[in-house]
């Protein structure tokens, strides 16, 4: 009996089209880079955020990232990987971490894809609004603890509070 193999080249032309689709319709700016990744940028309500996608053929999963535009200081990476702890017991999908290299805390996310017959327009506007919105709802957490030096734990609380009523 012969092996019969996924085409991989056309799964990763298909996640990333899909993405390219929704960049378009969404009047964001991207750009591919090569076959396996697309880098594109949203503006936000406290900063521009970075996005980027990548297909991995051998895994079959688009993984996606969305980076703030903030720099962690060498001397605060130790405070923002215990809010990044904190943070992440919080959440149901995805998880934030800080990239060393850049020294930016990240949001990130994979979808796995094989046997789902690829993914969906859908999905990809998904992703982005849960990882945008879960930078928008952690950024103040983030710099409070790198410019006003506050305690992980202070900070997340302040982030979750629940505000009622209007001014």
């Amino acid at each position: 009996m012969a092996l019969a193999l996924v085409d991989t080249e056309r799964l990763a032309s298909d996640a990333l089209d899909a993405v390219e689709r929704v960049m378009m319709a969404s009047r964001l700016s991207f750009e591919r880079m090569g076959d396996e990744d697309i880098t594109g940028a949203l503006a936000g309500g406290w900063c521009d955020y970075q996005l980027w996608f990548a297909y991995r053929a051998d895994l079959d999963v688009l993984h996606f990232a969305s980076g703030f535009d903030m720099q962690v200081p060498e001397d605060r990476r130790r405070a923002v990987g215990d809010l990044v702890n904190l943070i992440n017991e919080c959440l149901w999908i995805g998880h934030f971490d800080l990239w060393a290299e850049e020294g930016r805390p990240t949001w990130r996310h994979a979808l796995l894809l094989r046997g789902t017959g690829g993914v969906e327009d859908p999905q990809i506007v998904d992703l982005v609004t849960l990882g945008v919105g879960e930078c928008e709802r952690f950024y103040p957490a983030f710099q409070q603890v790198i410019e006003a030096g506050l305690a992980p734990k202070d900070a997340l609380e302040a982030a979750l509070m629940e505000p009622c009523g209007s001014a």
